[in-house]
């Protein structure tokens, strides 16, 4: 089952590039655009995947992961919610550039 996550995250961030490429803030450049994309998104369904995987454990119910179902519906709530936190910060105006007080 972490295989399986580990293998779609990976195939998604191959090809996000595409989608923050049309998604972004027009002030935000590609590069930029995509690497705050991947980066939130990675960390988001890392916290996410973690604690629910820890409150499994707590509650010995990792083995409802088994099930095929099960498993599907854990990767969506991992996934889904990644996805959408990732998509506000890609679509926030960049910060101007701070000038120093003379």
């Amino acid at each position: 089952m972490f295989m399986i996550a580990l293998a779609l995250w990976v195939a998604f961030l191959a090809v996000s590039p595409l989608y923050t490429g049309r998604a972004r803030n027009p002030q935000t450049r590609p590069l930029a655009a995509y690497l705050i994309f991947a980066a939130t998104f990675t960390m988001s369904s890392f916290i996410l995947f973690a604690v629910i995987v820890g409150i499994l454990n707590a509650f010995a119910r990792s083995q409802a992961l088994a099930d095929p179902i099960v498993a599907a519906l854990f990767i969506i709530v991992v996934f889904a919610p990644a996805l959408l936190i990732a998509r506000w910060q890609l679509r926030k105006p960049p910060h101007p550039p701070e000038r120093p007080d003379s």
